[in-house]
């Protein structure tokens, strides 16, 4: 078993972009809160009036799970990413799997990228459709999986937006090309897209120049990341896949909602992440630095076009050495690898956030500069 799943660690505090990691003040490289939304007060002040008006709990859609913060949070999802309607489910795992096991079935094909994310594996197996999967990020492989498929009934291809393990983008302009030239419905999950990438943080698809409300795309995501901590997902598109999603999804329908305290939070960081450019400006500017920093030391990384920096480390065993001694150093630094990557592809997955200092940063690259000299 992977050394990763049988260590368990307690964080007891937070602050800013450190952690007290088992009794260690430590430099977070591994969470998702892109901006450092999770702990502006603006969004603390408003979950806290959230939880006073509504408590901590929920119920189920579409009667028990709404309040008018969710209709807001729905509303404005759907205007700051230019698309008709927005659908919210309690995760963005369940956004995906709604997706799949609606809009598709026997006798269709989805047409999914190789490393696209656990939740939509799961999605595609459970759809009982025809799967189809092509090399990631591969134009050729994709139309080589659709010229199979011309007796299908439906096509859908899925691809992560941002791939999260290197943080590289899906050719989605190429991709879209493809869609309609064989008559495909398109799923681009924004996981780690929305509100980082793209003009104001609108996604990958403005990032490459397309538009997110095409009649023949759907996007998923979730809020737990840029959208300050909020544990919920969402599908935005067109008004009559949405309703749909509405009428028939197992995922939205039979699960509990998200709760009000979240539909608060990701509201007002949302808003925030629309209406004030500086956390994305600094998220940027620490992205660049770090990267800048690890050059320094010579430390090749992956290409990325997102908040992601994945360090090359190569072997497993060495990966998992140079995180446990940079925990010990009070760098937390995780390691991914086989068999989330490919055997030989170990890499240190390095998230940056807003709320990073910039000499948090160096001390960061420098410590794993020591932890690669140590384990060579």
């Amino acid at each position: 078993m992977n050394a990763h799943v049988t260590t368990r660690r307690v964080i007891e505090r937070r602050s800013g972009g450190r952690i007290l990691l088992d009794g260690v003040d430590t430099i977070m490289l591994g969470a998702n809160d892109y901006l450092g939304l999770s702990t502006d007060e603006r969004v603390l002040a408003a979950t806290n009036e959230a939880l006073r008006l509504y408590g901590s709990g929920t119920g189920i859609y579409p009667v028990f799970a709404t309040t008018p913060l969710h209709e807001a949070l729905a509303e404005n999802l759907a205007s700051y990413l230019g698309v008709e309607a927005v659908a919210l489910f309690s995760s963005g795992g369940n956004a995906n799997g709604g997706v799949l096991t609606t809009l598709v079935g026997a006798g269709d094909v989805i047409i999914s990228d190789r490393l696209n994310h656990a939740s939509i594996i799961d999605g595609c197996r459970l759809s009982r459709a025809e799967v189809e999967t092509y090399e990631n990020r591969s134009v050729a492989g994709l139309r080589r999986a659709l010229e199979g498929t011309r007796r299908a009934k439906r096509r859908l291809i899925v691809t992560d937006g941002i791939f999260s393990m290197e943080g590289g983008a899906a050719p989605l302009p190429e991709i879209q090309a493809l869609a309609r030239e064989f008559d495909a419905l398109l799923m681009i999950d924004e996981a780690h897209a929305t509100g980082v990438v793209g003009p104001g943080g609108s996604g990958t698809a403005p990032l490459c120049g397309l538009a997110n409300g095409a009649p023949d795309l759907l996007l998923t995501g979730s809020l737990s990341k840029a959208l300050g901590g909020a544990s919920g997902g969402f599908v935005a598109g067109p008004r009559a896949l949405i309703d749909k999603l509405k009428a028939q999804s197992r995922s939205w329908i039979f699960t509990m909602g998200m709760t009000t305290a979240n539909a608060a939070t990701a509201l007002t960081a949302l808003k925030i992440c629309r209406d004030d450019p500086g956390p994305r400006e600094r998220l940027w500017r620490n992205v660049a630095h770090l990267r800048e920093a690890l050059r320094f030391y010579a430390l090749a990384c992956h290409d990325s076009a997102s908040a992601i920096t994945a360090v090359k480390v190569g072997g497993e065993e060495r990966a998992r050495a140079m995180t446990a001694r940079l925990t010990r150093a009070g760098v937390f630094a995780p390691a991914v690898a086989f068999p989330i990557v490919a055997q030989g592809e170990a890499r240190l997955r390095l998230q940056v956030s807003a709320a990073h200092e910039t000499a948090e940063l160096d001390e960061a690259a420098a410590a794993l500069a020591t932890a690669f000299a140590e384990t060579a």
